[in-house]
């Protein structure tokens, strides 16, 4: 738990320079991997977020230019769309999020990383893909 919360300050230090979270960022990297219009109780789902913290990331970023809510038939569904600016803003700084991700994780040997990422998926309910 300690180095789970030592890895989370830093990240939240790295996002603030932008004025954002890594929850934030994490909203944008959702859309920008799916490609489309997501319903905003689906990247809630993804996240592991409550609708009502959702609600308040899609907030800043949508004030931020990076995403925006689209009208559907059904009010009480919203779907959230990545921006030009928001897939903008990640392609300028995706470099440095993986090369924070990497020198935190740089004391660990390739072979080392695979194993925490296998082994801290088990512990979080994931089934092994078979190679």
């Amino acid at each position: 738990m300690r180095v789970g919360d030592q890895m989370w300050r830093r990240s939240d230090d790295r996002f603030a320079q932008w004025g954002l979270s890594d929850n934030h960022y994490n909203v944008l990297r959702i859309l920008n991997g799916r490609g489309e219009a997501l319903p905003q109780v689906e990247i809630g789902r993804l996240m592991l977020s409550s609708r009502a913290n959702v609600t308040k990331l899609i907030d800043l970023l949508e004030s931020r230019g990076f995403v925006r809510r689209l009208a559907t038939e059904d009010r009480r569904v919203n779907l959230v769309s990545l921006t030009e600016e928001g897939a903008d803003f990640l392609r300028e700084t995706l470099p440095e999020v993986i090369a924070h991700a990497e020198e935190a994780l740089g004391v660990l040997s390739r072979s080392e990383q695979k194993m925490l990422f296998r082994l801290l998926g088990r512990l979080n309910g994931e089934k092994e893909k078979r190679s």
